[in-house]
């Protein structure tokens, strides 16, 4: 494609942006091309709701919750709200396949990133070992009622996908909660 030239002067401050994506994308003519060509993706730009929900979870401690799990939450039915929990969907939409194709590692590493997203969750670590998986989980809400909440998600799902091939060990405290997962073995 034909190329057009441009002349302009720049602030000191968009200069200094220009300059630091230089090396990233070749040179500078690159980097104004892709930045226009970011500008002219209003699909993908954040509008001014997403980025206050983004503040409102990382600023003020808020924590994302599917509609009619709140519903079941308000209401007191805790069961209800795990078994109608958008967990399942939520994993499926972001690995984009369905649970059957899901490794049980896949799904924990996602559940990581979308309770540390979601502000769900201080601390999640995921160690793996011969034959195991095990999955870490802190928070500062300092009710074991919560780490049940959590640990019934993934429990749930667990049952449902891999209970065949996997065993559970768990420790439930005040402030998270510890699942090791054991390969089966076969006979």
């Amino acid at each position: 494609m034909p190329k057009r030239r441009l002349q302009t002067t720049l602030s000191e401050e968009a200069f200094k942006i220009l300059e630091k994506h230089r090396s990233s994308y070749g040179g500078m003519n690159e980097v104004i091309e892709a930045a226009l060509r970011l500008l002219d993706k209003k699909d993908s730009i954040l509008c001014e709701d997403d980025i206050l929900l983004i503040k409102l979870i990382r600023d003020l401690d808020f924590t994302g919750c599917g509609r009619s799990q709140y519903m079941y939450l308000v209401c007191g039915d805790r069961k209800k709200a795990v078994e109608e929990s958008l967990m399942e969907t939520a994993v499926e939409w972001f690995l984009k396949k369905p649970f059957p194709e899901i490794s049980l590692e896949e799904f924990l590493e996602t559940v990581k990133r979308g309770w540390k997203i979601l502000n769900r969750v201080d601390y999640a670590e995921i160690t793996r070992g011969e034959g195991w998986i095990q999955f870490f989980c802190e928070h500062t809400m300092r009710r074991r009622e919560v780490s049940e909440f959590l640990v019934d998600h993934i429990v749930s799902i667990y049952r449902k996908y891999y209970a065949d091939r996997w065993d559970i060990v768990m420790s439930v405290s005040t402030n998270g909660f510890t699942l090791k997962f054991y390969r089966k073995k076969r006979l």
